[in-house]
C-alpha cells in the first residue's frame, strides 16, 4: 500500500475523530453564544415591555454623571435598567453647569425629590415620538404609580413645562 506518509510518520488511524470533535464542540460554543445573546435579547424586551406596561419598583440611588444600573442625575435625568433616560415634559434647574448659586440650590433639591418620587413606588416608561435626544438618552414619560413625575415636579415649584424651544433662565 503506497502512501504519501512514510510508514514511521504515518498519523495513526482515526486521527481524524479528534479534528471532528474539535469542530463539534466548536459548534456547540458558538450555537450556546448565539442562544446566550437571544435569550439576553429576549429578557431585555420582556422587561421593557414590562416597564411599559406595570412597570416595577426599584431601589435607585445618586450616579450625578457617570451613570450606573438605577440612578437619579439631576432633576430631570436618570439612568434605569442601564438606560440613560430624560424624562420629557419637564426641565430642572441645573446642577452641573448652573448659572447661578439660586439654580445650583434649586436643582439639587428637584434632584433630591425626583430620588424620593422614584424609589417611592412602581416605576414605568412610556415611549414617545422621539427614541432618544442628541445626547444619546432615551426619551420616556415617567410615572411612579401612575402619577406623572413630570407633573409632580412642575407642581412642587421644582421645574417648568418643557416642549422644546428655549430654555427658562433660573438665575
Amino acid at each position: 500500500m503506497s502512501s504519501y506518509w512514510p510508514e514511521a510518520k504515518r498519523p495513526r488511524a482515526g486521527w481524524y475523530r479528534g479534528l471532528w470533535g474539535l469542530a463539534a464542540i466548536a459548534a456547540l460554543v458558538g450555537v450556546a453564544s448565539v442562544m446566550a445573546d437571544s435569550n439576553a435579547s429576549s429578557y431585555a424586551t420582556e422587561k421593557q415591555a414590562l416597564l411599559d406596561s406595570r412597570g416595577v419598583r426599584e431601589s435607585f440611588g445618586y450616579c450625578h454623571t457617570g451613570g450606573g444600573t438605577n440612578c437619579v442625575v439631576d432633576g430631570d435625568t436618570i439612568w434605569f435598567h442601564g438606560q440613560n433616560i430624560r424624562i420629557v415634559g419637564l426641565d430642572t434647574p441645573e446642577t452641573h453647569d448652573f448659572g447661578c448659586a439660586d439654580e445650583k440650590s434649586l436643582g439639587d433639591r428637584a434632584t433630591r425629590r425626583l430620588h424620593q418620587l422614584v424609589n417611592g413606588g412602581v416605576v414605568s416608561l412610556s415611549t414617545i415620538d422621539r427614541d432618544e435626544d442628541r445626547y444619546g438618552r432615551k426619551l420616556r414619560i415617567v410615572k411612579v404609580d401612575g402619577v406623572s413625575v413630570a407633573d409632580t415636579l412642575i407642581a412642587d415649584g421644582l421645574a417648568y413645562r418643557y416642549n422644546g424651544g428655549p430654555k427658562q433662565s433660573w438665575c
